[in-house]
């Protein structure tokens, strides 16, 4: 029995839409209004930025869009050699400042001592012309790179950084009053001994073994207390020491200055 002609049409308008909507075809969206699963709007290019360059002492300044200081580098066409040092590191985000050390050589580390400084404290109860140290000092320690440079057309070798390891304590030295020994020995004419002995040089050295404004030797000058060499004190420590000497001798000063100490008393 064949199927009534007016039910043909409308079975084979149902299958056709029955395909069209399991086809996976997707509606237009509605008009005016953006596919959210459309065209993602392009990332901008990074903003420009200007930055200080200094390489050595010139000093230059550029607009740059780099986000790593090698980047701005680049874009402001400076090659860095092979000892160069920048700061920031050439990996690093560019700060405001970058800074370029040219370099003719690999830094060299080192460790450079110092010695502390001597602070002299006047001590009444010292021994005139004595001293005494009251507290030892610190040296300083500092950690120091150098490295070749070029410098006005030379290749010159420059402290690149330092830093201070250990400060410095300053070593403190009581000091006796600088005076002579005073009463009737001072009131003798020691300047007139002095000229004759000496020129009234207080640096004078006599290739005998006599030494300073009064020509003294190494064992006369320790026996009153000297050190060292009587040419290296200063002038008013040898003039109480010649005191003290010619006290201690009880005035005979002929065993000490037999050509020139009748000068005493001019």
């Amino acid at each position: 029995m064949r199927p009534h002609p007016r039910l043909v049409v409308p079975l084979a308008a149902l299958a056709l839409l029955a395909a069209a909507c399991g086809s996976g075809a997707k509606a237009a969206p509605p008009s005016g209004k953006a596919n959210p699963a459309g065209d993602a709007a392009a990332p901008s290019a990074p903003a420009k930025r200007k930055i200080t360059i200094v390489v050595d002492q010139a000093r230059t300044e550029v607009m740059t869009s780099g986000q790593t200081v090698q980047q701005v580098l680049d874009q402001a066409g400076i090659t860095l050699g092979q000892f160069d040092l920048v700061n920031p590191a050439k990996d690093a985000a560019p700060t405001d400042l970058i800074k370029v050390l040219r370099l003719l050589s690999k830094p060299q580390t080192k460790t450079v001592t110092t010695d502390p400084p001597t602070v002299k404290k006047k001590m009444s109860s010292l021994p005139p012309f004595s001293q005494k140290e009251l507290r030892k000092g610190r040296p300083e320690i500092k950690i120091v790179q150098v490295a070749y440079v070029k410098r006005h057309g030379k290749k010159v070798k420059a402290v690149i950084s330092q830093q201070v390891k250990q400060k410095a304590v300053p070593r403190i030295l009581g000091v006796g009053p600088e005076s002579g020994v005073g009463g009737d020995v001072a009131k003798l004419n020691w300047a007139g001994l002095a000229q004759c002995e000496s020129g009234g040089n207080p640096h004078s050295v006599n290739p005998a073994g006599y030494y300073g404004l009064y020509q003294f030797s190494l064992s006369s000058w320790a026996s009153v207390g000297g050190s060292g060499r009587p040419s290296d004190a200063p002038a008013a420590e040898q003039t109480y020491r010649a005191q003290l000497l010619y006290k201690r001798v009880g005035g005979r000063w002929q065993g000490q200055w037999p050509n020139c100490g009748r000068y005493l008393f001019s």
